[in-house]
């Protein structure tokens, strides 16, 4: 895939945050046991992941790294990155240790990994970089007290525009004035792995709307705190998510709104309403519908719910839910297989560069190439045909 082609080889060729790269940068030459963990906060597809890797490579420094989501415990987390962060190799050598996603994470107190990071924060030998896309979740804010919180935010859209033409110029993608390239931006929402993917994809292939939104909590919140419909519109409308991630989360969050029994009938039916729009679009990718759905949740789910709803977390996160309803234990593995080759995060494989794979996967001779990459078995291959089908 061209996201992966055209990964920054070198901090110098990321795009934007420039202030962001540089605190980063210097927090970890000056770093010394007893100083502040790092904590980087923004919205996926801002360089995050990538930014860390790079930094990484180039200062010479050993990683460990792991997604926090999907090592919730403090046992687990103690195995897998406990021994790296109280030692040092013989020559006083260190390592980076890099927790990714600890939104995740934090939403389960209970597991005592909240605990195992706040104690490791202040014990660890070695630098600690932890990344988070939701910045206002209130696990976060406290997290951010005992680090030095670097905020990464979408890059200009001219920038975007200028990486995004360098990239057809050497792919010899005709883009014209720049009409393409313009809306490829505005849609993307400054989530630079999603535009890339829109333009390997002609703009065609699935969740090609990405709103710009603060976060995914405040959107939903401000969906239920909504005055009137037109407010219910515009909430909807800031939320960075597809249609399916929508609807499902607003699904989980009217079930445990504490409705009366005929209210949550009433909301029940306008959302799986909701989920039959959601699933024509999904199969006749006629994208235009969306207009549809969001009408629908905002005139006619808002007024049973408002302000009797809010924003919740799951005990998992959101993108890994959605592939578990559907019963996608494949997508799941495929996507940690991909973050691992392409050096982003398995939640963002999931929900970003996943449904591009799949469109792609209709040709064969990109089908077989992913399937080297990857080193898949032959069990894929039905599955990754599938898929491409839908």
């Amino acid at each position: 895939m061209w996201v992966e082609k055209y990964r920054p080889r070198t901090m110098a060729e990321m795009v934007g945050n420039e202030e962001a790269r540089i605190a980063v940068s210097l927090w970890l030459r000056d770093w010394k046991p007893g100083k502040k963990a790092m904590l980087l906060v923004g919205p996926p597809g801002t360089g995050k992941t990538t930014l860390v890797g790079l930094l990484a490579k180039e200062s010479g420094t050993s990683m460990v790294d792991l997604n926090a989501s999907d090592v919730r415990t403090k046992e687990r987390l103690e195995r897998r990155i406990g021994e790296a962060m109280r030692t040092v190799d013989l020559f006083g050598g260190r390592s980076l240790v890099f927790l990714d996603e600890v939104d995740g994470l934090l939403g389960r107190s209970d597991y005592g990994g909240v605990e195992f990071i706040k104690d490791a924060v202040k014990a660890t030998k070695n630098p600690i970089i932890m990344a988070a896309n939701d910045q206002d979740a209130d696990e976060i804010r406290k997290l951010a007290s005992s680090c030095v919180t670097v905020r990464f935010r979408p890059p200009p859209p001219r920038e975007v525009e200028m990486y995004l033409r360098r990239i057809a110029a050497a792919e010899g993608r005709e883009v014209g004035g720049g009409e393409e390239l313009r809306s490829i931006v505005t849609r993307s929402g400054g989530d630079l792995r999603h535009a890339v993917n829109l333009l390997q994809s002609g703009g065609t292939a699935g969740s090609s709307f990405k709103e710009v939104s603060p976060s995914v909590s405040q959107g939903i919140n401000a969906f239920f705190d909504a005055p009137d419909a037109a407010s219910a519109l515009a909430a909807l409308r800031t939320l960075h998510l597809s249609p399916v991630e929508k609807v499902r989360l607003l699904h989980t969050c009217v079930l445990k709104a504490g409705l009366p029994p005929a209210d949550l009938a009433a909301a029940l039916e306008v959302v799986s309403r909701a989920d039959l729009i959601m699933g024509e679009i999904g199969a006749t990718n006629e994208w235009r519908m969306l207009r549809y759905l969001d009408g629908l949740l905002a005139n006619e789910l808002a007024p049973i719910v408002r302000g009797r709803g809010k924003y919740v977390s799951e005990d998992l996160p959101f993108p890994l839910l959605l592939r578990i309803w559907n019963d996608s234990k494949k997508v799941r593995e495929l996507s940690a297989r991909y973050a691992a080759h392409a050096s982003t995060s398995a939640a963002s494989a999931r929900s970003q560069d996943l449904p591009f794979l799949f469109a792609l996967c209709a040709s064969a001779p990109f089908r077989e190439s992913l399937e080297r990459a990857l080193d898949l078995d032959e069990t894929y291959e039905k599955f990754l045909v599938k898929e491409a089908g839908r």
